[in-house]
């Protein structure tokens, strides 16, 4: 939990890309790392998981209060939506109705850790007896490092959208949602099917929808609140189609855990979700908004 709002472009990249007025390109990546790490990341774990061991059990209530907090951040989503869409009013009311929303949302995330490292923190514990190679100090200086290389290789990679979506004949919002997230999120991939792969599904999930729920809860109400502290105009409003997408692929993550255990046919579930949702992201063009 401590590294990952370090060193994750998923992170890093929103803020600067806020700061370079790219308001669709820190919407689409926000949206597409919850995608990617909900549906991708999780439904890998599952699948690769399931087929090393035919059942995987894991923590329902880490798992539902995980869940639990990803249904509110569409609610935080859907709020402004209506109001911009219908009674025609100005986009000085949508950002406070998003910037008091905001406010509520990061209250929440204070809650979930609170819930997490305090009140309720034995059912959060790695029951593992692997041993840490590195130390604390190390392991800070490490992630220091990688933290300022991501800074510098965010800015740059916000200056080459443009032409690379241009070049590619592709939208930026497929840019954003789809494309960006793979690669930002490849490391995070690659832990959480190793876990999985090793039996420790509840690592695996803590990677994956643990951070669903950091950047629902935390990433992206703070992008809002950076914006106005910038002068940016950050909203909560995004397009209806990925405000429904979004809901629904909750939904179908809490369907597939709903037993509290998991095999490799709830892995096909979520991943053949997410490669239906990037065809349908493919053919979106929705530039601004």
């Amino acid at each position: 939990m401590l590294a990952c709002p370090f060193i994750s472009s998923s992170y890093l990249f929103p803020c600067q890309a806020l700061l370079a007025n790219e308001i669709r390109v820190v919407q689409a990546s926000l949206m597409g790392s919850i995608f990617s790490n909900l549906l991708l990341v999780q439904g890998c774990s599952f699948f690769f998981g399931g087929l090393k061991f035919k059942e995987q059990r894991f923590n329902s209530i880490a798992a539902t209060a995980n869940s639990s907090l990803l249904m509110l951040s569409s609610l935080g989503l859907i709020l402004p939506t209506p109001y911009a869409s219908y009674n025609d009013i100005s986009n000085e009311e949508v950002l406070v109705v998003s910037r008091i929303t905001a406010i509520f949302m990061l209250m929440m995330y204070l809650q979930l850790l609170l819930f997490q490292l305090v009140t309720h923190k034995d059912i959060f514990d790695d029951d593992s007896d692997d041993k840490p190679t590195l130390s604390f100090r190390c392991s800070m200086v490490c992630i220091s490092l990688l933290t300022l290389l991501v800074a510098v290789f965010s800015e740059y990679l916000v200056d080459s959208i443009a032409g690379f979506a241009d070049g590619c004949n592709l939208s930026r919002t497929f840019v954003g949602i789809i494309i960006l997230p793979i690669i930002g999120n490849c490391v995070e991939h690659i832990s959480a099917v190793s876990m999985a792969m090793r039996n420790k599904i509840d690592l695996a999930m803590g990677i994956a929808i643990g951070s669903c729920t950091q950047i629902g809860l935390f990433v992206v109400p703070m992008t809002v609140l950076i914006g106005w502290a910038c002068g940016k105009d950050m909203t909560l409003n995004y397009p209806h189609y990925e405000i429904g997408v979004y809901f629904l692929a909750i939904l179908i993550s809490i369907a597939s855990t709903g037993s509290g255990t998991t095999n490799w046919l709830a892995g096909s579930l979520l991943v053949t979700t997410y490669l239906m949702l990037a065809v349908g992201f493919f053919y979106e063009k929705v530039e601004d908004f």
